[in-house]
């Protein structure tokens, strides 16, 4: 799927700009989500859960020419405190756990749709689920990576 401009960003404009702003002061405070996520379109936003697309780069392989482990991992990160943003919240919290379950994989130039999910925020801790999709030539997906995150916040 080739995405040659920019997608028009929809959703709710505060969830969306809530995500945008985080997201801007994340990015120059941290070199890896910087390296690996500096082209990622986030295009949507409702309160509780986003959306985001990405083209898989060389930099996002492994040895063996496909999707790093790794990587799957630090958007599972990056996804979940950018859910809870969503929620309103300026501080995505602290790691507290994070899971990921690898069931396929991409390569360069495959399109990566993200999709980060609040699915509870307490007084002390916030519970997240990520997927990472693959989009296919026929405009379906395929499942590459769910993730879950469970992370510590301030007390509302």
């Amino acid at each position: 799927m080739a995405h040659n401009t920019p997608t028009e960003a929809t959703g709710t404009s505060s969830a969306l700009q809530q995500i945008l702003n985080v997201w801007s002061h994340i990015k120059v405070n941290s070199p890896i989500y910087n390296f690996l996520l500096s082209d990622v379109d986030i295009y949507h936003a409702e309160e509780g859960t986003f959306s985001a697309r990405l083209e898989v780069g060389p930099k996002h392989l492994n040895s063996k020419g496909s999707l790093h482990g790794v990587f799957s991992a630090c958007v599972t990160d990056w996804a979940g405190g950018l859910a809870i943003a969503s929620c309103g919240l300026e501080s995505t919290g602290v790691s507290t756990n994070i899971n990921v379950n690898y069931l396929s994989t991409a390569t360069t130039g495959d399109w990566l749709e993200i999709r980060g999910y609040a699915n509870k925020i307490g007084k002390s801790l916030a519970f997240t689920t990520i997927t990472i999709s693959k989009l296919t030539s026929s405009g379906d997906t395929t499942l590459v990576a769910q993730g879950s995150h469970t992370k510590y916040v301030r007390a509302r």
